[in-house]
């Protein structure tokens, strides 16, 4: 292995504190939490809410590039893009009261990997502690979670937002600072749908679906000036907690999942054509499709001619419902167990799913279904639903990216894991692998990459022909991930920033390459 240490830390720290006294900077002195590693597409980032930066490892090129952005003070919440080319980043910023301390509010981060590229900030007001990202990166939504207020602030706007169009530069109306209206329930999460043209407006933009119990509000997240638009989900009886969004961008539609609800809602955007100046220009029409006893998962997607299908899962009925969302028809396939778990094969891509994987992991069977798509609403086609045995429970299913294949845990500690082929629907153990803490699969999906803290090792499995093998470490692993150019980053969890990369899966000891230090690099040359 190759080996590099940034700089001789203990040394330097020892000495710098001795010199500076009470003159040092605060840095020093703070509080360090470090939050990472995120992965990016062919970088690895960490952010550090005491020196108030990101330390970017590009692992594009075989030297690893490490570069660092500074960002605001005290830094809260990271999350990646959704294609994971940028990094949002919240931080709290900082209220001047000893020396050293700069008054900074609280701050919304946006930074891409380019070294030449300074990081971006949007002042959002609010030490909001989330965000939602639209599916094309255009706009992002800062908002609370719902842990309540934390002891460095006084009062919290539960129902407040910052809508940030991500396009435009940080100016007086972006963000966009809003309340929505409370029904006395707080949002538990927002989901954004990707783009999306009402019928009759002619302009594609993205929505904003927060939820909270008994309440879903509606938000065009492009036009963050206007009213909100809230529909009560609450019959009288148990609350109504929605859980999942989908969404049709063809036909401006989402598919609505909720606790304590019977059916599906389903949520058709439609224009308003006689709109006021600056009122919303679309209305939500509701309906509910036949799920009829409380779904628990679903799942939407499009045949090959184009028709929108919903798959969903309703325990307390053990059944399978599928429904046309067009004619709101449907047909419903029994099941012995109750699932709550539904996957669709092949993920991803242009090609339209043609099989669905139905597990039951909350009562840990020792069984799956799948389902044939193919002609699945004709009545006169018998439902091709065929239960797989297995020789242990499960308590998870996770698909593989690029794969038509399945990866089964069959307990907590995910010691015990399988491979089902989707395409032979057979299944293969996968043993000696030891306790996955930590999981990634290859870009391709030819290899899952394994590890864990007890083990000085990390494991991979060929999933073409299950072949195991693994690769010795000089420390214990913290997590593994795999970048999109197919090395392995190994975070050992060491606060001063101590990694292994290993340039692929066939790669030796001789290959790899040892970073120790990295999260100190240029510390004593950056101002306070």
């Amino acid at each position: 292995m190759r080996f590099t240490h940034i700089m001789a830390i203990s040394a330097l720290l020892s000495t710098a504190s001795c010199a500076w006294e009470d003159d040092r900077s605060i840095r020093w002195d703070r509080d360090r939490a470090i939050l990472g590693p995120v992965p990016l597409k062919t970088n690895i980032a960490y952010i550090d809410s005491a020196l108030d930066r990101v330390t970017l490892l590009d692992l594009a090129e075989s030297t690893t590039r490490i570069t660092t952005k500074d960002i605001g003070r005290r830094a809260i919440h990271a999350v990646p893009s959704p294609d994971r080319h940028h990094l949002f980043v919240i931080t709290r910023g900082e209220e001047a009261i000893h020396h050293g301390e700069i008054d900074q509010p609280p701050q919304f981060w946006a930074l891409d990997t380019d070294p030449a590229n300074k990081a971006v900030a949007y002042a959002i007001g609010s030490p909001f502690d989330r965000v939602a990202v639209s599916p094309d990166n255009s706009i992002a939504i800062c908002y609370f979670s719902a842990a309540g207020p934390d002891a460095a602030g006084f009062f919290r706007n539960p129902n407040e937002l910052a809508v940030i169009d991500l396009r435009q530069p940080p100016s007086d109306t972006n963000p966009t600072l809003k309340t929505i209206r409370s029904f006395g329930s707080v949002p538990e999460g927002i989901t954004m749908s990707p783009p999306m043209t009402v019928r009759g407006t002619g302009e594609a933009r993205t929505f904003a679906f927060i939820l909270s119990s008994n309440n879903m509000t509606i938000l065009d997240a492009s036009h963050p000036d206007r009213r909100e638009i809230s529909i009560r989900l609450d019959l009288g009886g148990a609350p109504v907690i929605p859980k999942e969004v989908v969404f049709a961008p063809k036909t401006a539609s989402a598919y609505v999942r909720s606790d304590n609800a019977r059916d599906v809602l389903q949520v058709i955007l439609e224009a308003v054509p006689s709109a006021a100046p600056g009122a919303n220009d679309f209305r939500p029409v509701l309906a509910e499709l036949g799920a009829g006893g409380g779904p628990t998962d679903i799942a939407v997607y499009d045949d090959a001619s184009g028709q929108r299908y919903v798959l969903a899962a309703t325990p307390n009925t053990k059944e399978i419902v599928v429904i046309d969302a067009d004619t709101a028809q449907f047909r419903s396939v029994p099941v012995a167990d109750p699932i709550d778990r539904i996957l669709l094969f092949p993920t991803g891509g242009d090609v339209p799913p043609h099989k669905a994987l139905f597990a039951s992991i909350a009562s840990k069977t020792k069984r799956v279904y799948v389902l044939d798509l193919e002609n699945i609403t004709d009545p006169l086609t018998q439902a091709g639903l065929r239960p797989i045995a297995l020789d242990k429970s499960i308590s998870d299913v996770v698909p593989v990216p690029g794969r038509e294949l399945a990866m089964l845990v069959h307990d907590d500690n995910r010691t015990v894991l399988g491979l089902l082929d989707m395409e032979t629907e057979s299944t293969s153990p996968m043993l000696g692998l030891g306790k996955l803490d930590s999981y990634d699969f290859s870009p391709t999906g030819t290899h899952l990459i394994g590890a864990t803290p007890s083990i000085s090792r990390v494991g991979f499995v060929a999933l073409d022909n299950l072949h195991p093998t693994d690769f010795r470490l000089d420390d214990p692993p913290n997590r593994v991930l795999s970048t999109q150019n197919g090395k392995i980053f190994v975070d050992h969890g060491d606060p001063l920033g101590h990694a292994t990369i290993i340039p692929s899966t066939s790669a030796s000891r001789e290959d790899a390459t040892v970073l120790a230090g990295f999260l100190t690099i240029n510390l004593l040359d950056s101002e306070p």
